[in-house]
């Protein structure tokens, strides 16, 4: 019973903190905030009582550690995955999956030697780490560094060109160095994949002026198999919208879109831990 009225507290409390702003979001489309469930806090305990024993090996030890820091980020307890990750770096300090995590908390923290000493790192050990490129290319955007950030955003692509996410990212770093031509190369690469209609493409044909913003928010709810689900395009959805508007000059619009973001809780995905970051700017102008 508790639970389930945090959870209405939540929502209710979410919803207040992101009326008031006159826009065609005046009634916007929002998930129910996830929140931390019983089973996730079941399974955090289990681990945490069989890291006590001394009786397992350090290969078991390893995994709960890493089972245990995945589940925390996915419920962004950071500080807490930070720690599980760090420890197992004391085991192994040759897993570039934590390497890419750590780096990912650095960025979303604006520590950037941080982010791409652990990034680096991440991909001299594994040269084939898709996200790895992807968040160093978005440590390096940060940084106004583009032409590089353009390199390591390419490589992220050419491990899936029919990802519409991977495409979105190149846009956005190559419109930092040629708008023209940046929408002219979303174009190419948005015809050269191979089924449109997956989750995110319709992110693209908006930015390519194909349909209108009430139709892109109305297609994000078709196909959605439950909140989790409608929450992750929600939260994908509002934050390259809030893009869209910032290099529009639009930055009231791009906040507002930003906490629609982070309204949907869904912390370990890259478009959460950016539009944090995009608040803190647009905070401190």
């Amino acid at each position: 019973m508790e639970l389930f009225n945090l959870r209405i507290v939540c929502f209710l409390i979410a919803t207040t903190l992101l009326s008031g702003c006159s826009s065609s979001l005046q009634s916007p489309v929002l998930a129910v905030p996830e929140q931390v469930s019983y089973n996730d806090e079941v399974k955090i305990a289990q681990l945490s009582q069989q890291l006590v024993r001394k009786d397992i090996d350090e290969v078991t030890r390893m995994q709960l550690y890493f089972e245990r820091g995945i589940i925390y980020d996915s419920l962004g307890f950071k500080a807490f995955a930070q720690s599980d990750f760090v420890t197992l770096l004391n085991f192994n300090p040759l897993v570039a999956d934590i390497y890419n995590s750590l780096g990912t908390y650095a960025l979303r923290d604006g520590d950037f030697d941080a982010a791409f000493l652990a990034l680096n790192t991440a991909i001299e050990l594994n040269s084939n780490y898709a996200f790895a490129y992807l968040n160093r290319s978005i440590a390096l955007y940060r940084t106004n560094h583009f032409y590089s950030a353009k390199q390591n955003a390419l490589k992220f692509y050419k491990f899936n060109i029919n990802e519409p996410i991977r495409i979105i990212w190149l846009y956005l770093i190559e419109n930092e160095i040629d708008s023209k031509d940046a929408i002219k190369t979303l174009k190419e690469r948005y015809d050269q994949m191979s089924d449109k209609t997956v989750s995110g493409g319709d992110i693209i044909a908006f930015y390519l002026g194909y349909i209108k913003e009430d139709k892109l928010i109305q297609n994000v709810q078709k196909g959605a198999e439950n909140n989790r689900q409608l929450a992750e395009r929600l939260c994908e959805t509002y934050f390259y919208l809030g893009k869209y508007y910032q290099n529009r000059g639009d930055n009231e619009r791009a906040k507002l879109l930003f906490k629609y973001a982070l309204a949907t809780n869904i912390y370990n995905f890259v478009e959460h831990q950016q539009a944090l970051y995009e608040m803190k700017l647009l905070d401190e102008k």
